[in-house]
């Protein structure tokens, strides 16, 4: 049996420290007490934790099951959602690397590239696994995929590009 947070659910297995800063930052995105806000249901997705690596390349996976609730008119995943899912999901890789003065905040999107390669379905699960691939003084570079588990297809790739709000204002 996994430990769960609300909107939140761990591996059920010793978390490394790097995970354990990882699950911190996740549970402060995902339970924001019924504060009014545009973001992901991670309730109704059952957010899953399962992975959060620092080092070589820091990497975070995320598992999820699409429902009706994130679906276009044709019962597949909307794009927006998507998006959605990538911009808040990634961010938290970049938190998990953050040191003081860069990118304690989690910075901001400057641009959030998508790629939709295949649908996907409601009921189906997926796993989100976002990398970083650069990590600079001023700006950020991660990039994700959204791949079915029943077969690994990938379906969705972004670049999600974060500019530092940690300098006092000098982006």
């Amino acid at each position: 049996m996994a430990l769960q947070i609300p909107g939140l659910i761990l591996p059920h297995r010793p978390l490394t420290n790097f995970e354990k800063r990882i699950s911190n930052f996740a549970e402060r995105l995902v339970n924001r007490d019924g504060e009014e806000s545009w973001d992901i249901n991670t309730k109704s997705l059952n957010l899953t934790l399962e992975s959060a690596t620092p080092s070589p390349h820091p990497q975070i996976t995320f598992l999820l099951t699409i429902t009706p609730k994130h679906c276009n008119m044709l019962g597949n995943l909307h794009g927006g959602c998507a998006a959605t899912l990538i911009d808040v999901l990634s961010s938290i890789i970049l938190l998990g690397v953050s040191e003081p003065g860069l990118y304690e905040s989690g910075g901001v999107s400057r641009h959030l590239d998508v790629t939709y390669l295949r649908p996907v379905p409601s009921g189906v699960t997926v796993r989100l696994v976002s990398r970083v691939v650069h990590v600079g003084r001023r700006l950020a570079l991660l990039r994700t995929e959204i791949l079915r588990m029943e077969d690994g297809a990938v379906c969705v790739v972004s670049d999600h590009e974060k500019a530092n709000t940690d300098l006092g204002g000098r982006i």
